[in-house]
């Protein structure tokens, strides 16, 4: 008899002595905050580029400093056509993996004509929007609402080999004229390729057509939504670039398969091309220690034509909140977390992406760090945006599908906007 209590009196403190360790459990878990079982995690879409993982960092140190929300990553494509198409999967489907949407510049009208996104008027006061980049937050405006905070300032201008231009004596060219014979010059006598250009069927093609196009002074539409993409500015524009590759063979037919940022960048990292058009990330990867062209490169306008404007295309990511999110209130506290100018500069410090609000421009140790930033504001002076319009996607498809048959040779500069033109008027 004495035993079976022994027994009853073991089991006992066996099972309170479990429980109280899982209770502690429980409370280091809280502590924590990545395992909390009380915690609402967020979805949060995310380019899969993270240079240096900055984003990655950042997710990490909010779960740490927050017990009651959790960050999960959605990694969407690099190829921002390909991350529209996964965009408008999930919100369509109302999936529960996406609250927080990554909202590229272009795409405001359409996501929020389709009813995909939550207004943020009552949240992104005028009062907080003064703190942005002003561009970038009218950017985030339409119908008479703001839909998202602009957390990744972004433009699209050319990148150069200083050395290369100091050795030649030749200066940073103001035209396409001068920009392709300095790159002639150059490519013979190193070896090397005069552009690296993005130019496959992406998003990317876009960017760049549209900035040749700008600084012929040619556009898609014209203030009253008429279709003008056949204009004889525009298909001298689009003649030029097809000249680029066949005429002046400053840039590779290999460009025309490129369709990520990437895919046009490693090759100008590597030290394999003397300009090259791209967005804002490039300082901080060329300026790597192991990069071939480490201290050697710097930044521009992109060229204009003669008589033109100088245009360099307006890009920019942006966090939004799902409309059909339940967490709406937690959505927003991590928007604001994210856009911070703490959060915002540590980022850049560490080698990611370049922030969106005011005071990163302005501090001495941001500033020391990433010199080019002072030019990179100036550059923005000619900053020329992709046109606006609530089925942006189609025509952006469209316009890809068109320009790069010219680009390929197999129709004429001409026929290929004449098309384009012709669709573009059945869309509208």
């Amino acid at each position: 008899m004495r035993t079976m209590k022994m027994v009853v009196i073991f089991l006992v403190v066996v099972l309170v002595a479990g429980a109280c360790s899982s209770n502690a459990g429980n409370d280091g878990a809280n502590e924590g905050g990545e395992n909390s079982s009380d915690a609402v995690t967020l979805h949060m879409a995310k380019l899969e580029s993270d240079p240096n993982g900055m984003m990655e960092e950042a997710r990490q140190r909010f779960n740490e400093e927050h017990d009651d929300i959790q960050v999960e990553y959605v990694e969407m494509s690099n190829n921002a056509s390909e991350m529209h198409d996964q965009t408008v999967t999930q919100l369509t489907a109302k999936s529960d993996n996406l609250d927080i949407v990554n909202l590229d510049v272009v795409w405001v009208a359409e996501f929020a004509e389709a009813g995909w996104l939550k207004p943020l008027d009552e949240l992104f006061t005028e009062d907080m929007q003064s703190n942005y980049i002003e561009r970038q937050v009218e950017a985030m405006k339409y119908d008479g609402n703001i839909w998202a905070v602009p957390w990744f300032n972004d433009l699209h201008p050319l990148w150069y080999r200083q050395d290369l231009l100091e050795k030649y004596d030749r200066d940073v060219p103001e035209t396409y004229t001068e920009a392709v014979e300095t790159a002639q010059l150059i490519q013979e006598e190193e070896g090397m390729q005069g552009f690296s250009m993005h130019w496959g069927r992406s998003e990317q093609l876009i960017v760049s057509f549209t900035e040749f196009l700008h600084s012929k002074g040619g556009s898609f539409f014209d203030e009253q939504g008429n279709v003008t993409i056949n204009s004889p500015e525009a298909v001298e524009a689009l003649q030029f670039m097809v000249d680029m590759i066949e005429e002046y063979e400053v840039v590779s037919p290999s460009a025309i398969g490129n369709s990520t940022p990437d895919d046009a960048r490693i090759p100008f990292t590597q030290g394999q091309s003397v300009f090259h058009p791209n967005w804002g990330y490039v300082y901080s990867v060329n300026q790597a220690d192991d990069s071939p062209v480490k201290d050697k490169t710097w930044v521009a306008s992109n060229p204009g034509f003669e008589g033109g404007q100088k245009a360099n295309a307006v890009g920019g990511w942006n966090f939004a909140i799902a409309d059909h999110t339940e967490h709406a209130e937690e959505a927003w506290e991590v928007i604001q977390w994210f856009t911070t100018f703490e959060n915002q500069k540590q980022v850049l410090m560490g080698g990611g992406q370049v922030g969106t609000h005011l005071d990163l421009y302005e501090d001495e140790e941001v500033l020391e760090a990433n010199p080019y930033l002072e030019e990179y504001l100036t550059v923005f002076d000619d900053a020329s945006t992709r046109p606006t319009h609530p089925q942006y996607a189609q025509v952006s498809d469209i316009a890809q599908s068109h320009i790069h048959e010219a680009l390929n040779g197999d129709v004429s500069p001409q026929e290929a906007l004449d098309a384009l033109a012709s669709e573009l008027k059945e869309l509208n």
